[in-house]
């Protein structure tokens, strides 16, 4: 197999790794996303349900009222710091996804640079191979032309 089929090989490879990469990050950041969504959610409620409660002073409630109360902010507050470390946890993972994916661009546009570099000097290549050639016509024709030229003096 000749160098440029293997290097055509190696960079569909890398798009199909670097395609995966993309679908894996995505992926994350969504989930991500959603974590984020879900924490703002939770803390929204937590604002509504705290202006709603029972103020101290301002009326009398009753033990199990306030404890109940007291007992359900628990809970939602528990779920909030639950909700924060799963939503930090998915940013960072989410972040390294879309780093892995960067990464593997470069690498990508690295070989399609190389793969580039190749053509052109295969190009380069044949353009001095027909020049030669057309040069050597060139040369040899002019050189028949004078030839024939002294022979009719």
């Amino acid at each position: 197999m000749n160098r440029n089929r293997t290097l055509e090989l190696l960079i569909d490879l890398q798009r199909r790794d670097r395609d995966r990469r993309a679908g894996v990050a995505a992926r994350a950041r969504r989930e991500a996303d959603t974590a984020g969504s879900t924490l703002r959610m939770l803390e929204g409620y937590r604002s509504d349900y705290d202006q709603r409660a029972p103020k101290r002073g301002a009326r009398a409630f009753d033990t199990r009222t306030v404890q109940v109360h007291e007992a359900f902010t628990g809970k939602l507050d528990q779920a909030i710091g639950d909700q924060q470390t799963l939503a930090r946890r998915l940013d960072e993972t989410a972040a390294l996804r879309e780093t892995d994916l960067a990464e593997q661009q470069r690498r990508l546009k690295a070989l399609e640079t190389l793969a580039e570099r190749r053509a052109q000097a295969a190009r380069l290549r044949a353009q001095r191979i027909e020049q030669r050639q057309t040069d050597e016509f060139a040369s040899q024709a002019h050189l028949r032309a004078r030839t024939k030229a002294r022979r009719h003096d």
